[in-house]
C-alpha cells in the first residue's frame, strides 16, 4: 500500500484550481509513460489504466481525510438597508428589513436562487468553530445539491434534527425527467447538480428553478427544500461532513407574478399586496357598497371607504371594524374570509409603513458637525451625503446646513473618511451616532439611545467568514434621548495604541476625550491613527480641515459595501446525534409522494 502524500499547506487556498491542473498533468504523464512502456496498448486501454490509477490515488487520499468534523451552512450577506429591530425609530418606516431567513418563501419558475434582499446565496464548509474551512474537500469528494419534498421532510423531521442517510434519501424527489435546478450551459437532462467549491465556498445563486412545486407535488402550495451534502465517488455521503437543509419554499408559475404579496406593505400599495386578497376580493373592495347590497346588507360606509384600493384605506376599514362588531362580521362575510384569514390580513395591513422622507444625520461630536443624508420611503440613501450640518456656537443656537457645493476643496477631501465611519456606524446594532434630523425648530423625535459599548464590547462583526467585511469601524458613545440632537458633553474615547476592534482609529498621543475637544478652541488639530502619526493638517478657522484625512503611509478604514460586513445569516443546522440514536430511527419506506 502506497503512503498518501499530504497536501502542502501553502497551496490549500488554491486547491480546487490546483487539483484540476494536477489531474490533467498526471493523465498526460501517464499517457506518455504507458506508450513508451508498450506500443501494443490501445488508446482505450491506456485511458482505462490511467483511470484505475487515479481512482486508487483518490482512495488513498480519502483514507487520510480530515477527521475534524465539518458541516455545511447556507449563508448570505443581507443587503437590506434597514435593521431588524422593531423598536428602531430610524428604520420604523423602512420596508427593507434585515432578512430572517436565507431563501425566499416563494420563487417563480426561472428565478435565480437569491435572498429576499436580492443578495447572493452561498454554501460554506465550516469547522466546529464556525469558521470557513478554506482547505476544501479531499479529491474525489463533491458537493451535491438535491431537491427535497418539503412536505415529506416536515412530516418525518418536524424538529429539524439530523436524519439518518436513509431517512433523508426518502425525501429526495426522484422520477422526474427534467432538471429541477439548472445553471447556464446545463442541459435539461442533467439531473445531477454539483457545486464547485472555491476556498470553502460554493455559489447557489447561479442556479435557476425550472419546475413548479405545485405541478410536481400533490396538495395545495406544496414546498421544496434544498439539500446540500458531500458525497464520495460511489454517491454516498461522507461521514465527517454534516449536510444542510434549507428553509422550505414554493415555486410558482409566472402567471402569478403580479399576485406576489409584499413582505412589509406600504400604505400606498395596492390592496392586492395583502395576504388572502385575490382578484375577486379586490373587485368587491372596489365597490363595497354594491358588494354589501348584493349580500342583502344595508350598512352605511364612510364615503372615502366605499372604494378601497390602497392598503392605507383597508387599514382604516380595519380600524373602523374594531369599534363596530357588526361591520367587522359583515366585512368578513362579504369578502369570504374565515376568522383565521381575517386575522392574518389585518395583521399584514397593520404592519404597513407610511412614506418617510425625513433626512437622517450622522453626528461626529469631536468635530461638532454631522453628515446629512436624504431618505426615501424610510430607506436612508447611503451612497453619498447631501450636506454638512454644523452646530451653532451655543446649545441654543441654530445649526447651519451646508450643501456639498458650498464646501472648500480641502473640506470636500475630508468627506470620504467621515462617510466610511458613517456607513460602518449604520450597520452596527442601534446605529450609533445616527438620528432623524430636525431643522424645523420643533421638538425632536424621541428615540431610545443605544447601550454604551466599551472597547472590549465592540462586536467583532468581521469574523463571520471569508465574505464578511473587515473592521467594525469607529463606535462612539450613544446619542442623547433626543433624535437629531448631538450630545453636549465631550465624548470620552480611549487613548493609547489603537484597538483592532475599533478599526485602527484612536486619538494620537493617548489624550482621551480631551484631545478631541482642543480643536474646538484652536489649540491643535485632531490626529488619528498610530500615536506617532502626527496630525493630518489644519484648515481655516471654522472649516473642516481638522477632519481625519488619509495621508501617505497611513491606511484609512476599509471601505465596505452596505451590508457586506453584517454577520452572515446561516440556515439552522442540527448538531450531530449519537450514532445509536441515528440507528434507532425508523427506516422509512420510499414515499410515493417523494418519488413523484
Amino acid at each position: 500500500m502506497e503512503t498518501p502524500m499530504p497536501f502542502p499547506a501553502e497551496l490549500r487556498p488554491y486547491r480546487a484550481t490546483f487539483d484540476q491542473y494536477l489531474d490533467a498533468k498526471l493523465r498526460q504523464f501517464g499517457n506518455v509513460l504507458l506508450r513508451q512502456i508498450s506500443n501494443s496498448l490501445s488508446g482505450d486501454q491506456i485511458r482505462s489504466i490511467i483511470d484505475e490509477a487515479m481512482v486508487t490515488m483518490h482512495q488513498l487520499e480519502a483514507a487520510v481525510a480530515p477527521q475534524r468534523p465539518l458541516r455545511l451552512v447556507i449563508r448570505h450577506d443581507c443587503q437590506s438597508s434597514g435593521c431588524g429591530d422593531q423598536s428602531c425609530r430610524l428604520c420604523q418606516f423602512n420596508p427593507s428589513r434585515l432578512c430572517t431567513r436565507n431563501l425566499k418563501p416563494k420563487y417563480l419558475i426561472d428565478d435565480h436562487l437569491k435572498a429576499k434582499c436580492s443578495a447572493q446565496l452561498r454554501v460554506e464548509l465550516v469547522d466546529d468553530t464556525g469558521g470557513c474551512h478554506t482547505e476544501g474537500l479531499p479529491t474525489g469528494v463533491k458537493l451535491e445539491l438535491q431537491v427535497l419534498n418539503g412536505e415529506r421532510y416536515k412530516e418525518i423531521c418536524p424538529d429539524n434534527v439530523l436524519l439518518s442517510v436513509s431517512a433523508i434519501k426518502s425525501c429526495i424527489i426522484n422520477g422526474h425527467q427534467k432538471a429541477l435546478l439548472r445553471r447556464e450551459g446545463m442541459a435539461d437532462t442533467d439531473l445531477q447538480v454539483f457545486l464547485p467549491l472555491e476556498r470553502g465556498v460554493a455559489n447557489l445563486s447561479e442556479l435557476t428553478l425550472t419546475t413548479s412545486s405545485e405541478a410536481l407535488l400533490s396538495g395545495k402550495a406544496p414546498t421544496f427544500r434544498l439539500l446540500v451534502w458531500a458525497i464520495q465517488g460511489n454517491g454516498e455521503p461522507v461521514p465527517y461532513v454534516t449536510y444542510v437543509v434549507s428553509e422550505s419554499f414554493v415555486v410558482a408559475t409566472k402567471r402569478v407574478k403580479h399576485a406576489i404579496k409584499s413582505d412589509i406593505p406600504s400604505v400606498m400599495d395596492s390592496v392586492s399586496k395583502l395576504v388572502h386578497i385575490g382578484k375577486a376580493t379586490v373587485d368587491k373592495l372596489t365597490d363595497l357598497r354594491a358588494a354589501f347590497q348584493e349580500e342583502g346588507f344595508d350598512f352605511k360606509l364612510p364615503e372615502d371607504l366605499i372604494k378601497v384600493e390602497r392598503v392605507g384605506q383597508f387599514k382604516k376599514l380595519i380600524d373602523l371594524g374594531e369599534s363596530n362588531n357588526e361591520l367587522r362580521n359583515r366585512l368578513r362575510h362579504v369578502l369570504k374570509l374565515s376568522p383565521e384569514k381575517w386575522e392574518e390580513v389585518c395583521q399584514h395591513a397593520i404592519s404597513a409603513v407610511v412614506p418617510d422622507f425625513r433626512n437622517r444625520v450622522w453626528w461626529c461630536p469631536p468635530l461638532r458637525l454631522g453628515l446629512l443624508y436624504a431618505c426615501k420611503n424610510g430607506a436612508v440613501l447611503l451612497d453619498n451625503p447631501t450636506g454638512i450640518v454644523k452646530l451653532g456656537p451655543t446649545p441654543d443656537a441654530r445649526s447651519q446646513v451646508l450643501q456639498l457645493h458650498q464646501l472648500s476643496p480641502s473640506d470636500f477631501q475630508a468627506l470620504p473618511r467621515l462617510r466610511t465611519n458613517a456607513l460602518q456606524n449604520w450597520f452596527i446594532t442601534n446605529h450609533p451616532n445616527w438620528a432623524i434630523f430636525n431643522d424645523t425648530g420643533e421638538e425632536a423625535m424621541l428615540q431610545a439611545p443605544p447601550a454604551p459599548l466599551s472597547v472590549a464590547q465592540v462586536p467583532n462583526v468581521g469574523a463571520a467568514g471569508p465574505s464578511s467585511g473587515g473592521t467594525a469601524g469607529l463606535t462612539m458613545v450613544p446619542m442623547t434621548t433626543l433624535g437629531g440632537v448631538p450630545p453636549r458633553t465631550a465624548y470620552a474615547m480611549p487613548g493609547g495604541p489603537p484597538s483592532p476592534a475599533l478599526g485602527g482609529l484612536a486619538p494620537a498621543g493617548g489624550g482621551g476625550g480631551t484631545a478631541y475637544g482642543r480643536e474646538m478652541f484652536g489649540q491643535h488639530g485632531i490626529a488619528y491613527g498610530q500615536p506617532d502619526a502626527g496630525v493630518y493638517g489644519s484648515g481655516a478657522p471654522g472649516g473642516l480641515g481638522d477632519m481625519p484625512i488619509p495621508i501617505t503611509g497611513l491606511s484609512p478604514l476599509p471601505v465596505q459595501l452596505p451590508g457586506a460586513h453584517r454577520v452572515s445569516n446561516s440556515s439552522p443546522f442540527a448538531m450531530s446525534q449519537p450514532l445509536q440514536q441515528l440507528q434507532q430511527q425508523p427506516q422509512p419506506q420510499q414515499s410515493p409522494i417523494a418519488a413523484t
